[in-house]
């Protein structure tokens, strides 16, 4: 089953544990397990350094440049992490436009989409994102006409992934 990765799954890399009930050997065991082939969006690296910047500056985290470099390194050349580029379906704008018109995050609107083109499981932190899709009948048409198919793994990826089509 191919599953994308919100970038919240991807911090444990840098030795970074933001998420409460995420951590550096939970994503070891889900990257070592035969299960899933993962993959991540290439936006997630640039929000990966986006995040570390801003808690640098709020000085919630005490790394460096290299460290954070060194990270994106290994997700770069993990042979277990697939990257999917965000522009290549860019011009698919429509649902991307819907998604956003009632999310304001621009990334996760995208990691959202391909997800559901491309893979057969998203795993996200965000349910509030999730509960707004499972309430836009356009946005759920069109994932049944795309991928019906298609499931979500929430939090700390320890329970089932539901389908989208099942309200959380």
């Amino acid at each position: 089953m191919k599953l994308l990765l919100d970038s919240t799954y991807l911090f444990p890399i840098l030795n970074i544990e933001i998420t409460e009930g995420w951590s550096k050997p939970d994503l070891l065991r889900l990257i070592q397990s035969d299960n899933y082939e993962l993959f991540y969006c290439s936006l997630s690296l640039y929000e990966i350094y986006a995040k570390c910047m801003k808690l640098i500056l709020q000085s919630k985290l005490l790394i460096n440049n290299e460290t954070i470099q060194g990270g994106i390194d290994i997700i770069i050349h993990s042979s277990k992490l697939q990257k999917l580029n965000w522009y290549e379906y860019a011009n698919e704008s429509e649902m991307i436009l819907e998604l956003k018109n009632m999310h304001n995050d621009s990334i996760d609107c995208m990691l959202f989409y391909i997800s559901v083109i491309m893979c057969d499981i998203f795993a996200t932190f965000d349910l509030t994102f999730i509960k707004k899709i499972q309430k836009n009948q356009k946005l759920l048409d069109w994932i049944k006409l795309v991928n019906p198919e298609f499931t979500i793994w929430t939090e700390s990826l320890k329970d089932e992934n539901i389908s989208i089509f099942k309200k959380i």
